[in-house]
């Protein structure tokens, strides 16, 4: 059909245009005949409404999507099966031992703590000489609990490789796992008072952290405790990244170092990328995904 036909169609009624897919459809006028509404007309009746042509109903299909629609059914049903409880250890904040830090600790990003708390727990006895400690350093969102203890008996998310005969083993080695400085649980953080602020909360005032400022604190703590040298620097995830840090910032005081899925820098995207693969492996393969970023 050429293009002024169709143009003269069109004003006269004869298509009607529908959605891009379809362009132009007849309508009822161009089907029906017309010569009896056009004698009635003619007579001078008038066109009883119910005699109006309709128009043919256009009806466009649901677009469908099998591959994603499988995709869901299947990801419906694995949640289904999944243990309400999840496949990692509740972090169980609780009792914990906290050591005050009275001076300031400067930060790498120019930020500065006049004072600060660490909350953390020990498991096992630490040697006359103080050569057994081990450092065990945690994933971005644990606790200090690591492992039950009698103020707080709850399983802690290393509960299983902690304690006498384990592989972390506190018939020979005396376990320290700390809060990190601005973790959630016990150690100064944005819900802290800010003693330069009359004492309100830090919130959006708290300073950047670094790594290795996080480990300048833990090493506070173990100057308090008169540990000079430990046994081991043990950190799984960000606890691996921790782990590093603390030998690279205290070669001769780290006798050995244990780094767990750990790197030396971590950009946002692979932070997405692990938050990305925790979801995936607690649905799929829970025995994977046991530690924490």
């Amino acid at each position: 059909m050429s293009a002024p036909r169709a143009a003269r169609q069109l004003a006269n009624g004869l298509f009607r245009r529908t959605n891009p897919r379809t362009r132009f459809l007849p309508t009822q006028r161009s089907i029906h005949s017309t010569s009896k509404p056009a004698s009635q007309a003619a007579a001078g009746q008038p066109i009883v409404e119910a005699e109006r042509p309709s128009e043919i109903p256009v009806v466009n299909p649901p677009l469908s999507f099998p591959c994603l629609d499988a995709l869901d059914k299947k990801t419906q049903t694995l949640t289904n099966k999944r243990s309400l409880s999840g496949p990692e250890p509740s972090y169980a904040p609780g009792a914990t031992e906290t050591f005050h830090c009275p001076s300031p600790l400067l930060l790498d990003w120019g930020g500065v703590l006049p004072s600060f708390d660490i909350a953390y727990e020990t498991w096992g006895k630490l040697n006359a000489d103080k050569s057994n400690a081990i450092l065990l350093h945690t994933g971005l969102s644990a606790s200090s609990h690591a492992k039950s203890t009698p103020a707080n008996s709850k399983p802690g998310w290393w509960e299983k490789f902690i304690g006498p005969g384990a592989p972390v083993d506190t018939d020979k080695y005396f376990v320290i796992c700390t809060n990190v400085l601005g973790g959630c649980y016990g150690s100064t953080g944005p819900s802290s008072k800010d003693p330069l602020a009359n004492d309100q909360p830090y919130a959006t005032r708290f300073p950047i952290l670094t790594m290795q400022d996080m480990v300048r604190a833990q090493f506070r703590l173990l100057d308090w405790m008169g540990i000079e040298k430990l046994y081991a620097s043990v950190g799984s995830s960000m606890g691996g990244m921790q782990s590093l840090a603390a030998s690279v910032l205290h070669p001769e005081r780290v006798g050995k170092l244990v780094s767990i899925s750990g790197c030396a820098r971590s950009h946002p995207y692979s932070v997405a990328m692990r938050h990305t693969q925790r979801q995936g492996s607690s649905l799929c393969f829970p025995f994977f995904s046991y530690h924490h970023c």
